[in-house]
Parts: C-alpha cells; structure tokens; sequence
C-alpha cells in the first residue's frame, strides 16, 4: 500500500509537471523534454548498455536517441497545428500503463514472463488494451491526423484492433527495458522518481508508441 500511494504521488506530481509545461509553451515543454533525456542518457542508460565506446555511442542514437528525437519532433511540427497529438504517445503509453498496473496488482494471476518482468500478466495486457480503447474514443476525434480520423470513422472491430496493436507496442517497449534491467540484475533504471523508479521506466513504453505514431503519420 505505501508503494500504491507513491506511485499515486509520483504520477500526480509528473502530470502537473508535464501538463503544466506543455500548457505554458512549446519551448518550455522541449526544454523539459530535453532535461529528461540527458537524465537517461547520463544517469540511467549507461548502467544497462552491455557496451562500451563507439558501439555504445552508436546504441545510445538508436534508442532512447531515435525515439526521443521523435518526440521532439512530433512536439515541434504540430504543437500549433494538432495541439493534442504531440501528447498522443504518452497518454497511449501511461494509459496502458496505468490499467495494466491496477488490474494485473487485483487480478494479475497469470504471468506472462516471469524470469523477465514478474509484475506483468495477461490480465494485467488486457486491462491495458481496454484502457487503451476508453482513451482512443475520447482522444482520436480531437487528433487532426489522417490515421486518427480513419480509426474514428472506422468500424468497433477495428477501433479495438488498433487499440490493441498500440497496446502491444507500448508492452514491448516495456519488455525490452525489463530484459536490460534483469541482464544487470537491477529491479529500475533509475531512482529518481519514488514508486516508478527512473524516467526509463517511465519513458520506455512512450519512447516505443512515438515511433509508431511517426510511421502513421508518413505513411500517406
């Protein structure tokens, strides 16, 4: 119960955070966005990288480099045009995130991958999935990206298809941290947020969505 409540903290203190900057300014939330990945660049990717030199420089502009890029980017293109999209991969991911966490802690009975990441169950991926598509009905319409209005107008089936797709790859996101972190023997990247562990845990999913959302956007 202690961890619940400073998860609870944590997610209430980032949300003010993240909503507050994004709601002052395009540059404030980039500046933001910045200080997050020098965070994980400096103080939590290097205790998971299997690497040293060039091939870790080369690893670390692959990932979390290419995603964090692309939410930069997603920010900077259609912050003033498609106000809402540049949040679209977070709250797809924290979302998911979030149902996944309450339902898998009340009914989370069969594991999906114990030996990798022992708090994650089908349960728990199917709560996801319905959080997921609560927030794609509410969300999608106020998007003004072509896939956001395809999947609008499209039928139920297939709204619950692409919400379970960016399901998946919000879980993914997280299993390749999960898979680094057990390869160190570490339960999180990070220490800085209480409850969470570190901004990688948080971001590892969302750094996974961006680029799926970026795919849909180029895709014409």
């Amino acid at each position: 119960m202690k961890d619940f409540f400073k998860r609870v903290f944590t997610w209430l203190l980032l949300g003010v955070t993240f909503g507050g900057a994004y709601l002052h300014s395009m540059l404030l939330f980039m500046l933001l966005l910045l200080g997050i990945f020098l965070i994980v660049l400096l103080m939590e990717w290097p205790g998971l990288v299997p690497l040293e030199g060039l091939e870790a420089v080369l690893l670390s502009l692959l990932y979390p480099g290419l995603p964090m890029i692309g939410l930069l980017t997603l920010h900077g293109v259609f912050y003033a045009t498609d106000f809402y999209l540049p949040l679209y991969p977070f709250a797809v991911a924290w979302t998911a995130d979030t149902f996944g966490y309450l339902v898998g802690k009340i009914c989370g009975w069969h594991k999906i991958y114990p030996s990798i990441s022992p708090g994650k169950s089908w349960q728990g991926l199917a709560g996801s999935v319905v959080g997921v598509c609560l927030l794609n009905w509410f969300m999608l319409p106020k998007l003004g990206a072509k896939f956001a209005g395809i999947v609008s107008i499209s039928p139920w089936w297939l709204s619950i298809a692409f919400s379970t797709i960016l399901t998946v790859i919000a879980f993914l996101g997280g299993l390749l941290l999960s898979i680094l972190k057990r390869s160190k023997n570490l339960k999180d990247a990070g220490t800085l947020l209480p409850g969470h562990g570190g901004f990688l845990d948080r971001f590892d999913s969302v750094f996974a969505v961006v680029l799926v959302v970026w795919i849909m956007l180029l895709i014409k």
